[in-house]
Formats: C-alpha cells, sequence, structure tokens
C-alpha cells in the first residue's frame, strides 16, 4: 500500500577520507563564514538521524494505520543513503518520529544530529533541531525543505546542505571530522546515480513499514510550472544502473522483507528506454527469486503510449502507478505547461493503462488561473469517469524555486509569509478565482469523491477496469496476518463506522465478482481498509475548508465596510 530506502557495496570511500583528496563544496555566497568556527568531531562521530512526523494527510491513510500492524507507510530513503555515505567509523542510529519518540538519551549520545524534512515536515524538524541544540549537539540539517529555503534553515542548524549527496558527502564529512566544515552548502552539480550507494535498510524497523522505498532515477523532463522536482533534480534524468537495483533488492530480500517496494522516481518513465532496460532485468530477477516483491511507482501519463513499456513492468510485477493527471482542463494545462496531458484524451489513457494491468491513482489540482466555477463538477465527473479510487485533489500551491513561485512574485501576487506547505492549506497566492469560492469549491469536490456510497462505487468500478495478468502476485503476508487485519476492519469498520452498510454492500460485490483473481482481492482488500481514512479524513478537511472560507469572508466583510467608512471621512 502506498502513501509522494545491511549497507550495500559502496563505490565511494567508506573509510575518513582526507579532506584535501575529496572536493567540497563552497559556501552558498562569499558573505557567509568560510567555516562554522566550531571545533573538531574526530574520526568516530556517533550520528543520530531524524526523520520528523508528517501532519496527517491524504497519503498518510493514517485510518488505515488504525487497523494494520505497520506503523507508518515508508521511511526516509534520503536519510538511510546518506548513513551509508558516512564513513565506517562513524556510529549511526535512526528515529522515526512516525513511531519512535526522540529521547534525551538520544541526545546525549550522539555527536552529531542529522535531520531531513520536506516541507510539511518543518514544524517537527524546527523541534528536533531545538531540541538537539539544547543539549548542545551540533546539528545538520538536508533535504527538500532546506534545499529550497536554505536561509530560514540555517537560523536552527550548524550546518545547512543544499543538493543532492553522493558526491558531495564524503569531503563533508571528512571537514566535519577535521572542524573545517562550512555552515552552508550549495551543491551545484548533479551527482552521478550509478555513484549512489546501497541505502542502509539495516537501520530500520522495517516490520513498522508497508512498504520499502528505493530510488532508480531522480529529475523529470517536463517543465510544469508549479513543480519543485525539476528544479531541485533537473530536467534530465539521472539514473542508476539495473545491476545497483537489482542489488538493492538482493539486500531487502536477504533481511527477510516481503511486502511492496515503492520505486519513489517522481517519474520512472523520464527516460523511457533506461525504464524499460530495468523492467527487463526485473522480470528476470523475479523469476529466478520466485517474484518476492511486488511494485508500485509514480509515472507521467505518456506511460499509456509505451506499450512495451507497460507489459514490461506488468511481467516485473508492477501492481499499480501514480499519475499527475491534475486537471481536465486543457485551458490549465496548457497555462501550467503540462503540455504532456495534452497529447491524447487523458480518459482513454488513463483506461489504456489499466487495461494493461496496472491500476491507476492519480492526483489532481483546483486553482488554475483559468478555472471557474465550473472545475469542481468537471474534476468530479473525469474522476468517475476513469473509476479512480485513489484521487488526491488539492489547491494548487507555488512551492519555493519554481516557475509558477517566481511569476506570482513578479505579479505582484505571492503572499510572502504564507505557511502554507501542503494543498490543503489556503494557496501562497493570490488567486483568479474568488478565494471562499475555491474553498467551498474544494469542499464540495471532495463530499463528492469521498462521501461512502460514492467512494466504494468507484472503487467497485477501478476494479472492474483493472485487468491484471494471471502473472501479478500481490505480497504473501501470511494467514495470521490477514485474519488479524481482516478481523481490525470489520470491527472498525463493519460494525463501529457511520459507513458500515456500505462496507458490507462493498465487500460482498468485491468478493463475488474477484475471488478468482488474487491481485484483484488483494488490492480490492485494500481499497476497503482505506475507506476508513478517505471517508473520515476528508470531514475533517472539509470543515477546515469551510471554516477557512467562513473566516475569508468575514475578513472580505471588514474590509468593505472599513473601506465604505473611509470613503465616507474622504467626502465628509
Amino acid at each position: 500500500m502506498p502513501s509522494v530506502q545491511d549497507p550495500r557495496l559502496n563505490v565511494l570511500p567508506s573509510a575518513s577520507p582526507s579532506a584535501s583528496s575529496l572536493p567540497v563544496p563552497e559556501p552558498i555566497s562569499s558573505d557567509q563564514p568560510t567555516y562554522t568556527s566550531l571545533p573538531p568531531l574526530g574520526p568516530n562521530i556517533k550520528v543520530l538521524m531524524v526523520w520528523p512526523s508528517f501532519p496527517p494527510s491524504f497519503w498518510g491513510f493514517e485510518g488505515v494505520l488504525q487497523m494494520i500492524p505497520e506503523r507508518a507507510m515508508t521511511p526516509p530513503l534520503g536519510l538511510i543513503t546518506v548513513a551509508a555515505l558516512c564513513p565506517a567509523s562513524w556510529q549511526v542510529r535512526l528515529i522515526d518520529h512516525a513511531f519512535e519518540e526522540l529521547r534525551d538519551e538520544d541526545l546525549q549520545w550522539a555527536d552529531l544530529v542529522m535531520v531531513s524534512a520536506m516541507h510539511a515536515q518543518r514544524a517537527d524538524a524546527l523541534a528536533a533541531l531545538a531540541r538537539a541544540r539544547a543539549f548542545g549537539r551540533r546539528t545538520f540539517v538536508g533535504g527538500p525543505w532546506a534545499s529550497t529555503d536554505p536561509e530560514a534553515a540555517l537560523q536552527v542548524a550548524d550546518h545547512v546542505m543544499v543538493g543532492e549527496a553522493e558526491e558531495a558527502f564524503p569531503g563533508i564529512a571528512a571537514a566535519l571530522e577535521n572542524g573545517t566544515a562550512h555552515a552552508l552548502y550549495r551543491i551545484i552539480d548533479k551527482p552521478d546515480m550509478t555513484r549512489s550507494p546501497v541505502p542502509r535498510f539495516d537501520l530500520l524497523h522495517r516490520e513498522k513499514y508497508t512498504s520499502m522505498p528505493i530510488q532508480f532515477s531522480r529529475g523529470c523532463p517536463f517543465q510544469c510550472e508549479f513543480c519543485d522536482i525539476i528544479t531541485i533534480y533537473g530536467r534530465r534524468p539521472r539514473a542508476k544502473t539495473p545491476a545497483q537495483v537489482i542489488r538493492e533488492l538482493d539486500v531487502l530480500r536477504g533481511l527477510g522483507w516481503r511486502n511492496e517496494v515503492f520505486i519513489v522516481d517522481d517519474n520512472f518513465i523520464g527516460n523511457h528506454a533506461q525504464a524499460l532496460q530495468l523492467t527487463r532485468e526485473l522480470i528476470e530477477w523475479q523469476k529466478l527469486h520466485k517474484q518476492p516483491f511486488s511494485f508500485y511507482t509514480e509515472a507521467s501519463i505518456d506511460l499509456a503510449s509505451r506499450e512495451e513499456l507497460m507489459d514490461a513492468m506488468v511481467a516485473a510485477n508492477f501492481m499499480y502507478v501514480f499519475i499527475g493527471i491534475e486537471t481536465p482542463s486543457s485551458e490549465a494545462l496548457k497555462e501550467s505547461r503540462k503540455f504532456q496531458n495534452l497529447r491524447k484524451n487523458n480518459v482513454d489513457q488513463v483506461r489504456i493503462i489499466q487495461e494493461k494491468g496496472l491500476w491507476v491513482l492519480a492526483g489532481f489540482i483546483v486553482g488554475f488561473d483559468s478555472d471557474d466555477e465550473t472545475i469542481f463538477a468537471r474534476q468530479l465527473e473525469f474522476i468517475d469517469r476513469t473509476a479512480i479510487a485513489w484521487a488526491m485533489a488539492g489547491i494548487l500551491m507555488a512551492p519555493p524555486t519554481t516557475a509558477l513561485f517566481d511569476r506570482m512574485k513578479r505579479e505582484g501576487r505571492l503572499i510572502e509569509d504564507s505557511p502554507s506547505t501542503m494543498q490543503f492549506g489556503l494557496p501562497n497566492f493570490r488567486t483568479v478565482l474568488p478565494l471562499p469560492v475555491l474553498l467551498r469549491g474544494l469542499c464540495t469536490l471532495l463530499e463528492g469523491l469521498y462521501q461512502p456510497d460514492a467512494f466504494f462505487e468507484r472503487a467497485y468500478n477501478s476494479l472492474k477496469v483493472w485487468q491484471p495478468k494471471a502473472t501479478q502476485k500481490p505480497p504473501y503476508l501470511g494467514m495470521y496476518y490477514n485474519l488479524r487485519v481482516l478481523l481490525a476492519s470489520m470491527w472498525r469498520q463493519g460494525i463501529t463506522s457511520g459507513y458500515r452498510r456500505s462496507y458490507w454492500r462493498f465487500l460482498y460485490r468485491m468478493v463475488s465478482s474477484c475471488r478468482h483473481s488474487p491481485a484483484k482481492i488483494w488490492l480490492g482488500f485494500t481499497v476497503l481498509l482505506s475507506a476508513h481514512h478517505f471517508v473520515l479524513y476528508s470531514k475533517v478537511v472539509i470543515d477546515h475548508l469551510q471554516e477557512e472560507a467562513e473566516l475569508c469572508e468575514r475578513r472580505q466583510a471588514v474590509a468593505a465596510t472599513t473601506n465604505d467608512f473611509v470613503g465616507v471621512e474622504a467626502v465628509s
């Protein structure tokens, strides 16, 4: 189920290198201090890595986690990759705030506290860094948040890294050891992915996660205005070799992993020739090891035009794929430069992918400049027609570093101090569609998507149109696991929930029609569990959006009254 990594052979030096032998990135600007003036940490650094918690979200599946033994969806691939880059003399521990507390004794043990965070994790990252500093521990932060807002990160950490770590981190590690580390690094060059080490999967409490992440490539060739992937990782996809990916799978298999594997690429088919080469290798590996894993990933909608690649993905046991569809509005797609979604009919393309054997989940956005009040009904109609059960619909945001962010700033529409970090906060720019209309329209869309009967009907239709092949094999987690989860679902959803009648109707229809397809039964139960998240969480979001709309309307009314009063005073 998704959610948006024993060390392996390391092609980089595993022993602590000398500072003179490795390139160290320059400070971010010449007015920054060359060094931090902090003492050397020595060759035997104790590193505490912290992965901050996420606030509840549609892809967090918090409702599902109430019914399964696992406590989180996926672990922090970036941190365990950096862990593999650390010198062999360093001791590394990892804490995932999704299910572990950061204790005082953990901080007392550490010499260096390393935090990676996405924007949505910013609040918890700040709290963790503050605690580490209170204990007098050296702090280091990287990841997407630090890479797009390094000035803010520098206020709370001793060292900040902007960019990708593979080729630069050995030099940074040497500088930390000998006391010459910079406060702020900007790694401009994109690293060669063939030099990326096998992540430290052994550091993880693997039984706590529903899937394990691996990464094949970074970057995307497209130019979507609102996307920060292309600004962080570039538009030229860079990939590992198939042999590297196979080594990572061998490590996971050796560690006893048997659940899903998430290939976390933001666009797995960014270089479709390389993706095809990998999937062919995965087919042979799966045959050799009796198909221990099922895969899922993210791709652009032009996957529908790659018949050979889709066939190979299905033969390699990919079960489903996330696609950024965004909107049925051709005007909005043109405005946002998402031209790849304009080439063919998107309804037809989704159906091709489903019938080829890949179940489709997707992201949708409202709030483009060209959107009017009809967009919410048009989005709902598209999602129903394509039978996309897991449809994440949210408000357009302008992330830092993106072309949209720059355009909003040029047009004077950017809300500079906006705290928004995700698609259910207020937009961080002034929208063309009046904000109360946008918020209430999104409420209507979410109600249409996740009212129980509507969700289960769309989920059932998604199983009908999906045509998995006989070779596709879901993860086998054992009879005890399945029985435990089924009983928890029946209790929480079938007995105590407010949507129990819809639950039982879907369960009966699903089992009756899918009983001869193990893949459909597995995914049908997965979707059944997900209802406990989507139905309940959507209500929380809707209530929040309604409150924001009412608050916005009150502010507008007060502003109008004040303007009228000022106008009367001016006339008198």
